[in-house]
């Protein structure tokens, strides 16, 4: 009686091979990974120029100084993800602090300040909403018209004037650290989850990207477009307002100067080298994170290797343009025909 050895497995190389190029193809068709490529490359390059880069309060630093930015993007990232867009955050940003700011300086309590301020960032998305979808103007004009009819009241509420001095209570709020993390990154942790969370894992997440891929698919599909688009615009208008009171409690004044074209561009920068496609449908929280380090990254690199700060906007036109063009590539490999 013959036996027969039981047959061995084989592997087949093409196949195993075949089966991780999927997973490698989707890694490096992420935004996150040439981003933080970079991120280490200007980090390197800058600790050689001053080693004093990678000092442990100098890292926290470039952490706190992106927070704002990156607040800010998670509510403009999935605006534009829906296939909006909104140019009017950088003085949604200032007239909601000082609204806030000014009401705390008169004695009104803080959380009320706070929701006073929350509620005029939630107002200015519903304007920009009602323009945009029953006026029929396009996103980029109606959000400049309110960018600068917010900026004019901002100016008329305060008289040109910071609103100062604010009481130690709410400072703390922006100046104050837990467990020996500052709040202000405890602010972005925290928010940048909460959207991560829905924009992954919620059908409002689904929904949203159905709407920027494909808005008349989404349409005929039964999704209520309009109700969405309320709720981005009014999103967006909120993550404003929520970074200007906490940039007025880091700095201890509601101020006139903050926000403006300079925190618009740069939010709007952050979110499109983050990954989110212009077009609509594509985009991570995540990426918008990286995106807003990158930015704080290349701002204190500079700064710590004594580099003039007009080199800022030229390094982050350039990174801009860069991510506009691979946004465009990236769209290509992703869609092309199989």
């Amino acid at each position: 009686m013959t036996t027969t050895a039981p047959a061995e497995r084989t592997v087949h190389p093409e196949k195993s091979e075949a089966s991780r190029t999927p997973i490698l193809r989707t890694i490096l068709l992420r935004q996150e990974t040439w981003l933080l490529a970079v991120v280490v490359l200007i980090a390197v390059v800058a600790s050689i120029r001053n080693p004093n880069f990678m000092n442990p309060d100098n890292l926290v630093e470039i952490l706190r100084g992106s927070v704002i930015y990156f607040i800010m993007g998670c509510g403009a990232a999935l605006l534009v993800i829906g296939g909006g867009l909104d140019f009017s955050v950088g003085a949604i940003f200032t007239i909601s602090a000082l609204v806030g700011t000014s009401l705390i300086s008169q004695g009104v309590p803080i959380i009320l300040g706070i929701l006073a301020a929350l509620a005029v960032g939630a107002l200015a998305g519903v304007v920009n909403h009602l323009i945009v979808t029953y006026w029929h103007v396009p996103p980029i004009i109606a959000t400049l018209g309110t960018f600068f009819i917010a900026l004019g009241l901002s100016a008329l509420i305060t008289g040109g004037n910071d609103v100062v001095p604010l009481p130690a209570d709410f400072m703390k709020l922006g100046q104050g650290s837990v467990l020996f993390i500052p709040n202000v990154i405890w602010y972005g942790l925290i928010i940048g989850a909460l959207f991560y969370f829905v924009l992954e894992r919620t059908r409002f997440g689904i929904n949203v990207r159905a709407v920027g891929g494909n808005r008349q698919a989404a349409v005929g599909n039964g999704l209520r477009v309009v109700r969405i688009d309320l709720v981005l615009y009014i999103l967006a208008g909120v993550t404003a307002a929520i970074a200007g009171m906490i940039y007025s409690a880091r700095v201890g004044a509601g101020q006139v100067e903050a926000g403006g074209s300079s925190v618009t561009l740069v939010v709007v920068t952050g979110v499109l080298i983050g990954g989110v496609s212009l077009l609509g449908g594509l985009g991570s929280i995540t990426g918008v994170a990286v995106g807003a380090v990158l930015l704080s990254v290349i701002d204190n690199a500079l700064i710590v290797a004594q580099i003039p700060p007009q080199y800022n906007n030229v390094v982050v036109g350039a990174i801009l343009v860069g991510a506009v063009a691979v946004d465009h590539l990236r769209r290509k490999q992703l869609y092309k025909p199989r």
